[in-house]
C-alpha cells in the first residue's frame, strides 16, 4: 500500500523502494499470491515511468509466481503486456 500510495503522490523514489520492499517481504515469507501482486503493480508502475526493461522484467517475474500458486487466468491476462 505504502508502494501505491507514493506513487499517487509522485514520490517515485520512495515508490521503487517500497515496491522493491514488498517483493522482497512476500518472497522471504513464501506469500506466492502477494509476490506476484507486487511483481503485477511493480510492473504498470515502471510502465507508467517508461522503465521498459524493469516493467517487462517485473511482468515476467508476476506471470511466474501467478502460475506457481495456480491462477491460470491471470497469467492469461497477462500476456497483453509480455
Amino acid at each position: 500500500l505504502e508502494a501505491e500510495e507514493s506513487f499517487t503522490n509522485n514520490d517515485f523514489e520512495a515508490a521503487k523502494s517500497f515496491y522493491k520492499q514488498a517483493i522482497t517481504f512476500a518472497k522471504l515469507h513464501k506469500f506466492v499470491h502477494e509476490e506476484a501482486l507486487a511483481c503485477e503493480l511493480a510492473a504498470y508502475f515502471y510502465l507508467e515511468l517508461g522503465e521498459m526493461e524493469q516493467s517487462m522484467a517485473s511482468f515476467l517475474l508476476a506471470h511466474e509466481r501467478y502460475h506457481e500458486w495456480g491462477a491460470f487466468g491471470k497469467c492469461s491476462s497477462l500476456f497483453e503486456f509480455v
